[in-house]
């Protein structure tokens, strides 16, 4: 059900591509299909068993860590580029994010105290992702009632469904085992289906904080296309 969730995120984001025809961010917002695209695949993989290894007693589930280094750097770097944030800004929230997940996944490998070492370090990297989110993208911030829109949807839908996920891994196997792999796993493709496939929708409904000036100056153009068209007319 998670890879047909995903499918329908795909089709969005096609749908995004071509209503932007003309702006200058359709190539850069193609790029949002991976996001989807990369998590459905990767949950017919988790189905079929590929990737799962166990490793010093403990089940890795490689897939689900391959998914998320993959797009959730591109969740937050997308936030960045909604927020017109510098390369540099969006390149150092990415590698944040793949810190945290990289600690994340040692931690569920590892026992005894450096388990509990690996997850400190990745809940730091968490805690830096809010530090840009709400304190260093608003910063740069463009004054545009559309853009500014934009940024607070997808800052907060990230921001509150990713404050569930140290959680879910607290509770679940790889922490202090309250709850079961099985629960844990629905929990997981429960939040990553309602943080990827809404946030790919949200830049298709708010598509107009994206018509930038290339859409001006045509749209100019042709108003003084016809202008001098009609000007002799009037003329004679």
């Amino acid at each position: 059900m998670a890879a047909v969730a995903f499918l329908g995120g795909v089709g969005i984001t096609a749908a995004l591509y071509a209503k932007l025809e003309g702006s200058r961010a359709r190539v850069r917002l193609a790029a949002l299909a991976v996001i989807p695209g990369f998590a459905g695949l990767s949950y017919v993989g988790m189905a079929l068993g590929i990737g799962t290894v166990t490793i010093n007693g403990s089940e890795l589930v490689g897939l689900r860590y391959v998914d998320w280094i993959v797009t959730t750097p591109l969740l937050v770097g997308f936030i960045g580029y909604a927020a017109g944030a510098s390369r540099r800004a969006i390149g150092g929230v990415m590698v944040a994010d793949a810190l945290m997940i990289a600690f994340g996944a040692g931690a569920v490998v590892s026992g005894g105290t450096l388990k509990w070492v690996l997850f400190g370090v990745s809940s730091l990297f968490h805690v830096s992702l809010f530090a840009y989110l709400y304190v260093i993208f608003p910063r740069g911030i463009p004054d545009d009632p559309m853009q500014k829109g934009l940024f607070s949807l997808l800052k907060n839908h990230v921001g509150l469904l990713w404050l569930a996920y140290p959680f879910v891994w607290l509770m679940g196997p790889a922490g202090i085992g309250f709850t079961g792999a099985v629960g844990a796993a629905l929990t997981y493709a429960f939040l990553d289906v309602l943080a990827k496939v809404p946030y790919v929708y949200f830049f298709y409904a708010r598509r107009q904080a994206f018509t930038d000036v290339t859409d001006s100056r045509a749209a100019d153009k042709n108003d003084g296309d016809a202008f001098r068209d009609e000007t002799p007319a009037a003329a004679d």
